[in-house]
Order: structure tokens, then C-alpha cells, then sequence
């Protein structure tokens, strides 16, 4: 009876006696073409209205139509500002809600390229929302489908009067965790997340605002308004206001040191732009001019600027 035996594994480069092994190596020709991962596809928002709730969109295009609500909601014990737009593509519309400082990523009438977002149900309608790791890129025109639906909202108004009073709240946020932060030392380069534990750079942290304005009008009226995210953002961008972009005190000061100040308020009653009035911008505009440059240099975390500078291009 013969025995048989198993032929020996064919070594592809080296062996060691007694064993096999198996090697690696890199290929720069390959008979397929590369192309992004599934995950990448650019989604058609036809394709978002057929998906149901808490489905990934790795990325899609749209034309942002017009913002239709604009709402102040505590997320993590910090208040943050979300606003919905609606949006389109050839395909279809539907709507979109962006928060904090992705609000001012985006004008209405451009189009922009939009990455991991997520589907939630309105109704029977598929609407989206940005999550922490979404990008906004605009791109060129992306065209509109056949008819739009363009929604009824409260328009703006208009708000002018002397400040009786002001809180503003700037809020540091961990980009990692989203959590809000409490004890950030003015001076510190560094602060440890008091929720995951990291030690970041302080200028990692992503700052937020909120408050209130009380403001005694013309007619003898005081009204209390919300302040937003955006709204602050703007009058500290639009003001060169970089040096005390991250202290709400200072802030305060110069806001109810105003001889007159302007805002528009939207259906909501929330702040979405102030400044300013009239006489206080002619008073105020040969310090503004002298002082200009300083302020910009001696902004210490620069981050604000260079956001304004990404919106603005």
C-alpha cells in the first residue's frame, strides 16, 4: 500500500524549512479603473425623497432656494442655532437644516456641494440634516427641476432704539464630543475636554454664541430679542471686532456703549443681524478706521477671521 503524500506549498518569494509563507507585494497597474467608495456616490435628492429615516447621504449637490425657519434649541446643555432651507437639484426639492456656524456657509440662490448628511421624515416627506462631520463646498450652478415650491414665511423686521441692556454668552465647544465647555482659561493655549478627556490646542474649540437685547424703541416701546449664533458672528466679523471675538463681557460693553442700534428680527422673534444705528456708525466710523489694524493683529486665536475670510471667497 503506497502512501500518499500532499505536494508542498509553492513558495511565492522565501520559505523557512518545514513551513510555507506568504508574501506582498504592490501592483502599480491594476485591470480596473479607481473609483470613489460607494459611501462617496453623489446622491440626487429624487434619490434622498425615496429613502427612509436615519439613511446616510455621503454627499450630494443642491441649489439652496430660500430659509424658511430659524430656531435657538439647547444641544448638550449649550444653545445652538439651526435653520432650515429648502433646497433642489434638477431631480426634485426638499428641505435642509443647518446649525451653528454652517449657517453661514451658505447663501440662498448659490449651490453647494454638501457631504455627510443624514435623512429624517417630515410627514411623508424626506428632509435632511447636517450632522458634526458635514462640508460645505460651493460649486457652480446645479440647475432646478421643472417647478418650485416656494414657501411662505413671516418676513423680517425692522428694529431700531437705544440698548437697555445685553447678554451675551460665548460658549467653546469640543470639535470632537460637542460638548460645551466650562472652565476655558482666557489665556490658555491648551484646555482638557471636560467630557472625552483630550487635551486640545484652545483654538480646536469651536465657539458659539447666544444672549438677548433689550431695546427701548422709538415709540416708547421695550422689546427683549434672542440673539443667534450667526447674528453675533456677523457684528463681531463686520465690526473688526476679532480682538474680543471669545469674551462675552468685552462684547457687552461694546454693544450697549452703542448710541443707537439696528436689527432685524425674523418670524421667530430671533436676532438675525444687528448693528450699528445710523448715528452710532457715523459717530464710531474714525475709530473703527484707526483702529482697524490693530484689532486684527492682536486677534489671538485668528479663527474667526479666517472663517469669514472661507465665506466671504
Amino acid at each position: 500500500m503506497s502512501a500518499t503524500s500532499t505536494p508542498p506549498c509553492k513558495p511565492a518569494r522565501a520559505t523557512t524549512s518545514g513551513s510555507c509563507r506568504s508574501s506582498v507585494e504592490a501592483a502599480e497597474q491594476l485591470p480596473f479603473p479607481w473609483r470613489e467608495p460607494p459611501t462617496a456616490d453623489k446622491v440626487a435628492i429624487a434619490d434622498v425623497l425615496a429613502l427612509g429615516p436615519r439613511q446616510r447621504v455621503g454627499m450630494m449637490e443642491a441649489r439652496v432656494l430660500q430659509a424658511t425657519a430659524n430656531r435657538v434649541v439647547p444641544v448638550n446643555g449649550v444653545a445652538s442655532e439651526l435653520r432650515v432651507f429648502e433646497i433642489c437639484d434638477p431631480t426634485g426639492q426638499t428641505a435642509l437644516t443647518l446649525w451653528d456656524r454652517q449657517i453661514m456657509s451658505v447663501q440662498e440662490g448659490k449651490s453647494y456641494r454638501f457631504t455627510a448628511l443624514s435623512t429624517r421624515k417630515e410627514g411623508d416627506r424626506t428632509v435632511l440634516t447636517s450632522s458634526l462631520q458635514t462640508a460645505i463646498t460651493a460649486v457652480g450652478d446645479v440647475g432646478r427641476p421643472p417647478s418650485v415650491r416656494m414657501l411662505a414665511v413671516a418676513g423680517d423686521q425692522a428694529v431700531r432704539g437705544q440698548v437697555m441692556g445685553v447678554q451675551i454668552v460665548v460658549k467653546p465647544r469640543c470639535r470632537r464630543c460637542h460638548a460645551g465647555q466650562e472652565s476655558v482659561a482666557a489665556r490658555s493655549t491648551t484646555h482638557r475636554c471636560e467630557r472625552c478627556g483630550i487635551l486640545q490646542h484652545t483654538n480646536a474649540y469651536v465657539f458659539t454664541y447666544s444672549g438677548m437685547v433689550m431695546v427701548a424703541t422709538r415709540n416708547g416701546e421695550e422689546l427683549s430679542l434672542t440673539l443667534t449664533n450667526s447674528a453675533v458672528f456677523n457684528y463681531v466679523r463686520d465690526n473688526y471686532l476679532a480682538r474680543m471675538a471669545h469674551d462675552g463681557p468685552c462684547l457687552e460693553e461694546e454693544v450697549i456703549g452703542l448710541s443707537e442700534l439696528e436689527a432685524t428680527v425674523n418670524g421667530e422673534g430671533l436676532v438675525v443681524r444687528f448693528g450699528p444705528g445710523v448715528q452710532a456708525e457715523v459717530s464710531g466710523s474714525a475709530k473703527q478706521d484707526g483702529a482697524q489694524g490693530e484689532e486684527v493683529k492682536t486677534c489671538e486665536l485668528g479663527e474667526l477671521l479666517a472663517e469669514s475670510e472661507d465665506i466671504n471667497a
